[in-house]
């Protein structure tokens, strides 16, 4: 490669025709990674120049894995991953990626094996994927994608700083989805109670996850986060259980989860309090003004059959 002469700027190439979430996530991490890369060409193959060019990142197309000049294909024999796995692979990113996103080992396995490997190994018809997975945004903006030949500053302007935004977004919920976990770990209380109160055994009450913090740290992470440490403190509870976190709607309040049987605990019985925010009808979900732990433990105490 003596002598190669290069692009004088970076772009990225990936394939025409159908678009996936492979490729289409793949150019959105290389734009948030790479801030120099100006232009996204999708066609239907690359040249050995263009191979051979580091300043062209080459994505789901060309048949050729290295990283030394940024060739990201997995269509060789022997390589189970997808070009999106490649790229958190050669970032090291592909553990916190698979952590904080549990989608991601499914939509590898997907793009490399098809639809009906995930479906069958998990028992799932075609009917109920449809119904509960097939995202009407995701689907625009991959039509919007595929129909381009050219995204740039320039030319499709909004979508190239979509899929840039895109691209950091992801990054960025892997720093938040960690940092969060060390505040949680740090500030999360449990509390046991029952019709009688404080309780010290499982056995004779309902779990209570309080992660109160000075300013609102709730997050789609934060969701995640209090499965895991339910899971970690009760590995074999499947009874009722509530979280409480600081809110920020309106400000200085507590959103309150039920999460399990309906039967065991109904906060729309916290409605007629005097510090009840908001109770949904349905009883899963209240808001109450900021408390202390013992004055919410008594409030939560209402909602309890």
């Amino acid at each position: 490669m003596v002598g190669m002469i290069y692009s004088t700027m970076v772009q990225i190439v990936t394939h025409s025709g159908s678009a996936h979430l492979d490729d289409f996530l793949s150019v959105c991490l290389i734009l948030s990674k790479d801030t120099d890369a100006i232009r996204i060409l999708r066609k239907p193959d690359v040249s050995e120049e263009e191979m051979q060019d580091r300043n062209i990142w080459k994505v789901d197309i060309g048949m050729i894995h290295d990283p030394l000049i940024h060739a990201f294909d997995h269509h060789q024999e022997g390589i189970d991953d997808c070009a999106f796995s490649l790229l958190l692979k050669h970032w090291g990113l592909w553990e916190k990626a698979k952590e904080v996103y549990s989608w991601v080992p499914a939509m590898v396995k997907i793009d490399t094996s098809g639809l009906d490997s995930i479906l069958s190994h998990h028992r799932i018809s075609y009917d109920t994927y449809f119904r509960l997975m097939n995202s009407f945004v995701e689907e625009a903006i991959m039509n919007w994608f595929q129909k381009c030949e050219i995204i740039s500053k320039k030319k499709n302007k909004v979508l190239f700083y979509t899929m840039k935004g895109i691209g950091k977004q992801f990054l960025a919920g892997i720093n938040d989805y960690y940092r969060l976990l060390e505040d949680f770990d740090a500030n999360m209380e449990v509390k046991l109670i029952s019709n009688q109160g404080i309780e010290e055994e499982i056995e004779k009450g309902f779990p209570i996850f309080l992660y109160l913090t000075k300013t609102p740290q709730y997050n789609a992470n934060l969701v995640k986060i209090f499965y895991s440490f339910k899971t970690k403190y009760y590995p074999n509870y499947y009874g009722p259980w509530i979280t409480a976190f600081t809110y920020d709607r309106p400000k200085n309040t507590i959103c309150l989860r039920r999460h399990g049987n309906p039967k065991k605990i109904n906060l729309s019985r916290l409605e007629s309090l005097e510090k009840t925010e908001f109770a949904h009808p349905k009883g899963y979900v209240a808001v109450v003004k900021m408390m202390d732990e013992i004055e919410l433990t008594n409030y939560i105490q209402h909602s309890l059959n």
